[in-house]
């Protein structure tokens, strides 16, 4: 089951939590050496199947007893501009964006993808689009700012790559999009 199919049924609320990573190495004022490992916690589903000992699986605690963030505290501090790791509006862009390219007949796979492509995009200010993103794609595959003419030396009967990045005259961001 791919991470889409997990978000969109609801399904990560009830088997996954985080735990913030921590720096393995403190700074050292002497020469260096081989750092202990952090332990990493791990999310158990809710379940009734019995482990090797024979005992019940512990079950997750219900989102009242999960810690509340401090108030103050930037979720974001430790995501884009400063790593590599999406941004709460990054991530919640990502979903719309594979929600309506998956409306628009991409598999959830490529949504993904491409999704993820744009993300790299918008963070490069690259103004490449792809053609899914755009109005003029219509149900039947082809390209109706082509079949206007609005697309100089384009085929009438063009066919769009729908996640190549292009610049293109003829593009117009459909709606829902951002």
């Amino acid at each position: 089951m791919s991470l889409a199919d997990l978000m969109k049924k609801g399904g990560l609320r009830s088997v996954a939590t985080v735990t913030v990573a921590t720096l393995a190495t403190a700074p050292s004022k002497t020469a260096a050496c081989v750092a202990t490992v952090a332990t990493v916690s791990v999310a158990t589903a809710r379940s009734n199947v019995a482990n090797d000992a024979g005992t019940e699986t512990a079950a997750l605690p219900s989102p009242t007893q999960l810690p509340t963030p401090t108030p103050g505290r930037d979720p974001d501090r430790y995501c884009w501009p400063h790593s590599a790791a999406m941004n709460t509006a990054e991530i919640d862009r990502f979903l719309v964006r594979v929600a309506v390219f998956n409306r628009r007949g991409m598999g959830l796979d490529a949504a993904e993808m491409l999704a993820d492509k744009l993300v790299i995009r918008d963070r490069e200010e690259d103004d490449r689009r792809s053609c899914i993103e755009c109005s003029n794609l219509q149900s039947n595959g082809r390209c109706a700012a082509a079949q206007a003419g609005k697309i100089p030396g384009a085929d009438r009967l063009l066919e769009p790559v729908r996640s190549i990045l292009q610049r293109c005259p003829g593009f117009t961001l459909a709606r829902g999009q951002t």
